[in-house]
């Protein structure tokens, strides 16, 4: 009988290599950036210890929910390829009968991976970018007191016990990366076939399931490259699971709605490290606006009233003229 060690080793293996090799790009100085507003940046600094969080947002919500809507399509185009499907009906049929449903069931869930998807976007920054942001997200997140929250990854890419999530680079290959990354999947099913019929077929299925809807979730068009976005990702369950982050119903620009949320706070136990403010803050750049000197100076006042080290050298206005 299997170990749950290696049952994990196999599914990993075989359905969970997409975008695995990005990273190694979080090295030498890159930070995770999340854009938002000066009201919810403040939010987030004020907050009690045992408050502070991120939040992770509905699909349905996102700037372009279409973006989600694109990795469908190309799930689509990529079930019109004979060879590649062919290679599907063998790998699942070599394992269970039962698991090809999984592709009938994700070409009916248009909606419904939409409705059940809570997402953090992040963004790699490096270089220039650590002082002054990217412009075509200034302008993306468009307002006259935005600021960009940039933060070190240590917490974000220690394997961790404590929350339902999962991290992924944005890929931007298009169609052919797309069709690359199932077919790899299928191989992947075939090689591992023996281990594979080891295990509950339902199991299988699951996490075939699952792998795929990762791509889905982490692609988008390649013109949106320059963004490098990573994004955090919970699908919620039908049923209420042990370590589903924490909710709330919040109201964003008066519309009233669930998030779930990762606090800032360290958790020994489940390797949560690094996720206290002082060790997850980086910077704070503040955007674009009229007053870059005042925000600067309001900022620093708020991360020193609230127990940040150094604030005023973790605030950094970028100075780019406010057009809109």
């Amino acid at each position: 009988m299997l170990t749950p060690e290696q049952i994990e080793a196999i599914l990993n293996n075989t359905f969970f290599s997409w975008g695995k090799e990005r990273e190694a790009e979080i090295a030498g100085g890159i930070k995770f950036a999340h854009y938002t507003s000066a009201q919810v940046a403040m939010d987030i600094i004020k907050a009690r210890d045992e408050d502070r969080c991120l939040w992770l947002r509905n699909a349905m919500l996102m700037n372009d929910f279409s973006e989600i809507e694109y990795g469908q399509q190309l799930l689509r185009l990529s079930l019109t390829n004979e060879h590649l499907c062919n290679r599907l009906i063998e790998a699942c049929n070599g394992i269970h009968e039962s698991i090809l449903s999984a592709f009938t069931m994700m070409d009916q869930e248009v909606y419904a991976i939409k409705r059940s998807t809570y997402l953090l976007s992040l963004a790699l920054h490096k270089g220039a970018e650590l002082h002054q942001g990217k412009l075509s997200m200034w302008r993306a997140y468009g307002g006259d007191a935005n600021v960009c929250i940039l933060l070190n990854p240590e917490a974000f890419m220690t394997p961790q016990t404590a929350y339902d999530v999962v991290i992924a680079p944005v890929d931007y290959g298009g169609p052919n990366k797309f069709v690359a990354g199932i077919a790899h999947i299928a191989e992947a099913m075939i090689a591992n076939r023996d281990a594979l019929r080891q295990l509950d077929p339902e199991t299988v299925k699951i996490n075939l399931k699952y792998a795929v809807d990762v791509m889905i979730l982490s692609t988008k068009h390649p013109g949106f490259e320059e963004e490098n976005e990573w994004r955090i990702i919970h699908r919620t369950q039908l049923d209420t699971i042990e370590n589903s982050p924490p909710s709330k119903i919040v109201s964003v620009n008066g519309i009233v709605q669930k998030v779930f949320y990762l606090p800032m706070r360290n958790i020994p136990e489940h390797q949560v490290k690094n996720a206290d403010i002082n060790s997850l803050l980086f910077k704070i750049l503040i955007g674009p606006t009229p007053n870059p000197n005042l925000v600067w100076e309001g900022f620093v006042t708020l991360l020193d009233e609230n127990g940040i080290n150094d604030a005023a050298d973790k605030v950094i206005a970028c100075n780019i003229p406010l057009r809109r």
